[in-house]
Protein backbone atom coordinates (compact mmCIF):
# COMPACT_ATOMS: atom_id res chain seq x y z
CA UNK A 1 0.00 0.00 0.00
CA UNK A 2 1.39 3.40 -0.98
CA UNK A 3 1.94 6.19 1.55
CA UNK A 4 -0.93 8.11 -0.10
CA UNK A 5 -3.24 5.12 0.31
CA UNK A 6 -2.17 4.84 3.94
CA UNK A 7 -2.99 8.52 4.44
CA UNK A 8 -6.44 8.06 2.90
CA UNK A 9 -7.11 5.02 5.09
CA UNK A 10 -5.82 6.80 8.20
CA UNK A 11 -8.27 9.66 7.63
CA UNK A 12 -11.03 7.09 7.18
CA UNK A 13 -10.20 5.52 10.53
CA UNK A 14 -9.99 8.93 12.21
CA UNK A 15 -13.42 9.78 10.82
CA UNK A 16 -14.81 6.48 12.03
CA UNK A 17 -13.25 7.00 15.46
CA UNK A 18 -15.08 10.34 15.68
CA UNK A 19 -18.43 8.68 15.00
CA UNK A 20 -18.63 9.63 11.35
CA UNK A 21 -18.66 7.30 8.38
CA UNK A 22 -15.28 5.89 7.45
CA UNK A 23 -15.96 6.74 3.81
CA UNK A 24 -16.25 10.43 4.76
CA UNK A 25 -12.69 10.49 5.99
CA UNK A 26 -11.50 8.52 2.98
CA UNK A 27 -13.16 11.04 0.63
CA UNK A 28 -11.42 13.92 2.41
CA UNK A 29 -8.13 12.02 2.32
CA UNK A 30 -8.44 11.35 -1.40
CA UNK A 31 -9.18 15.01 -2.12
CA UNK A 32 -6.20 16.10 0.00
CA UNK A 33 -3.95 13.70 -1.90
CA UNK A 34 -5.39 14.61 -5.30
CA UNK A 35 -5.37 18.36 -4.71
CA UNK A 36 -8.14 19.11 -7.19
CA UNK A 37 -11.75 18.36 -7.87
CA UNK A 38 -13.07 14.89 -8.59
CA UNK A 39 -16.41 13.61 -9.84
CA UNK A 40 -18.49 11.25 -7.76
CA UNK A 41 -17.63 8.52 -10.26
CA UNK A 42 -13.90 9.21 -9.97
CA UNK A 43 -14.07 9.16 -6.19
CA UNK A 44 -16.12 5.96 -6.24
CA UNK A 45 -13.70 4.21 -8.58
CA UNK A 46 -10.56 5.35 -6.79
CA UNK A 47 -11.87 4.34 -3.36
CA UNK A 48 -13.56 1.16 -4.56
CA UNK A 49 -16.94 2.00 -3.01
CA UNK A 50 -20.42 2.55 -4.40
CA UNK A 51 -21.29 5.81 -6.08
CA UNK A 52 -24.37 6.07 -3.83
CA UNK A 53 -22.21 5.91 -0.71
CA UNK A 54 -19.86 8.54 -2.11
CA UNK A 55 -22.79 10.77 -3.06
CA UNK A 56 -24.40 10.56 0.38
CA UNK A 57 -21.17 11.22 2.28
CA UNK A 58 -19.92 13.94 -0.07
CA UNK A 59 -23.24 15.76 0.30
CA UNK A 60 -22.94 15.57 4.10
CA UNK A 61 -19.35 16.83 3.98
CA UNK A 62 -20.48 19.73 1.78
CA UNK A 63 -23.25 20.60 4.26
CA UNK A 64 -20.63 20.69 7.02
CA UNK A 65 -18.41 23.03 4.99
CA UNK A 66 -15.58 20.56 4.39
CA UNK A 67 -16.25 20.04 0.67
CA UNK A 68 -17.51 22.31 -2.06
CA UNK A 69 -19.75 20.98 -4.83
CA UNK A 70 -18.70 22.12 -8.29
CA UNK A 71 -20.65 21.87 -11.54
CA UNK A 72 -19.57 22.37 -15.13
CA UNK A 73 -21.84 23.60 -17.92
CA UNK A 74 -22.94 20.72 -20.13
CA UNK A 75 -21.71 18.11 -17.65
CA UNK A 76 -24.38 16.41 -15.56
CA UNK A 77 -21.93 15.07 -12.98
CA UNK A 78 -21.27 16.69 -9.65
CA UNK A 79 -17.67 17.32 -8.72
CA UNK A 80 -16.27 17.93 -5.26
CA UNK A 81 -13.18 19.64 -3.92
CA UNK A 82 -12.02 20.65 -0.47
CA UNK A 83 -13.10 24.09 0.66
CA UNK A 84 -10.27 26.59 0.97
CA UNK A 85 -9.48 25.85 4.61
CA UNK A 86 -11.73 23.05 5.87
CA UNK A 87 -9.54 22.64 8.94
CA UNK A 88 -10.90 25.87 10.42
CA UNK A 89 -14.42 24.59 9.87
CA UNK A 90 -13.49 21.34 11.61
CA UNK A 91 -12.37 23.34 14.65
CA UNK A 92 -15.61 25.30 14.55
CA UNK A 93 -17.63 22.11 14.32
CA UNK A 94 -15.80 20.64 17.29
CA UNK A 95 -16.35 23.88 19.22
CA UNK A 96 -20.08 23.72 18.44
CA UNK A 97 -20.23 20.13 19.63
CA UNK A 98 -18.41 21.00 22.88
CA UNK A 99 -20.70 24.00 23.43
CA UNK A 100 -23.70 21.71 23.00
CA UNK A 101 -22.25 19.29 25.58
CA UNK A 102 -21.64 22.13 28.04
CA UNK A 103 -25.17 23.43 27.60
CA UNK A 104 -26.64 19.95 28.10
CA UNK A 105 -24.70 19.49 31.34
CA UNK A 106 -25.42 22.95 32.74
CA UNK A 107 -29.01 22.15 33.69
CA UNK A 108 -27.95 18.84 35.21
CA UNK A 109 -25.36 20.56 37.40
CA UNK A 110 -27.97 23.02 38.66
CA UNK A 111 -30.26 20.18 39.67
CA UNK A 112 -27.41 18.21 41.22
CA UNK A 113 -26.49 21.14 43.48
CA UNK A 114 -29.82 20.67 45.28
CA UNK A 115 -29.17 16.94 45.70
CA UNK A 116 -25.50 16.51 46.46
CA UNK A 117 -22.91 19.28 46.27
CA UNK A 118 -19.76 17.12 45.90
CA UNK A 119 -21.29 15.37 42.88
CA UNK A 120 -22.38 18.70 41.47
CA UNK A 121 -18.85 20.09 41.77
CA UNK A 122 -17.38 17.17 39.84
CA UNK A 123 -20.08 17.51 37.18
CA UNK A 124 -19.47 21.27 37.04
CA UNK A 125 -15.79 20.63 36.34
CA UNK A 126 -16.76 18.56 33.30
CA UNK A 127 -19.30 21.16 32.16
CA UNK A 128 -16.66 23.88 32.53
CA UNK A 129 -14.15 21.80 30.57
CA UNK A 130 -16.53 21.61 27.62
CA UNK A 131 -17.46 25.30 27.81
CA UNK A 132 -13.85 26.45 28.10
CA UNK A 133 -12.73 24.11 25.31
CA UNK A 134 -15.49 25.39 23.03
CA UNK A 135 -14.35 28.97 23.56
CA UNK A 136 -10.70 28.03 23.06
CA UNK A 137 -11.47 26.21 19.80
CA UNK A 138 -13.51 29.14 18.48
CA UNK A 139 -10.75 31.59 19.39
CA UNK A 140 -8.12 29.34 17.84
CA UNK A 141 -10.06 28.99 14.57
CA UNK A 142 -10.55 32.77 14.46
CA UNK A 143 -6.86 33.38 15.05
CA UNK A 144 -5.88 30.93 12.32
CA UNK A 145 -8.31 32.55 9.87
CA UNK A 146 -6.92 36.00 10.64
CA UNK A 147 -3.37 34.84 10.01
CA UNK A 148 -4.13 32.74 6.91
CA UNK A 149 -3.37 35.43 4.29
CA UNK A 150 0.05 35.89 5.87
CA UNK A 151 0.67 32.14 5.69
CA UNK A 152 -0.35 31.98 2.03
CA UNK A 153 2.08 34.77 1.14
CA UNK A 154 4.88 32.97 2.96
CA UNK A 155 4.63 29.91 0.69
Amino acid sequence: MSASDQFIEALGLISQDNGDARISGRIVGLLVVDGGELSLTQISERLGVSRASVSTNARQLAQRGVLCRVTHPGDRQDYYRLTEMPYFDMLGELATRFRRYADALEGCVTGMRREREPSAERAAEMQNFFATSAQFLNDWASSLRENEPINKDAK
